[in-house]
């Protein structure tokens, strides 16, 4: 979490260890948000870098982020920390309920 001055939240990170079938351990960052107000101040980069020192010391050697393609202002930020882009996917939902489950 980022604070202003002030102590006013301006940003958070939600960053988690995840251990998939394809890749084995990494962290993945889940989330990411700063307010309008401190977007291109650094806020987000101090956010990043916090969740990568994170993982460095949980022992994971790889960290991925997924970013929707409607969200354009965030690919050039991701790429500019050295982020690559590997793939693009489509992602399908389907809502569960107790008597629906097939």
């Amino acid at each position: 979490m980022a604070k202003a001055p002030s102590g006013q939240v301006i940003g958070w990170i939600h960053g988690s260890e995840q251990e998939l079938l394809e890749s084995g351990r990494r962290c993945e960052i889940l989330g990411l948000v700063v307010d309008p107000e401190y977007q291109g101040q650094g806020v987000g980069r101090r956010l990043v870098v916090a969740v990568e020192r994170w993982a460095v010391m949980r022992g994971l050697e790889q960290i991925a982020v997924r970013s929707n393609v409607l969200r354009t202002d965030s690919h050039p930020f991701y790429e500019r920390l050295g982020y690559t882009r590997t793939k693009t996917q489509h992602a399908y939902r389907k809502p569960l309920s107790a008597e629906g489950a097939v």
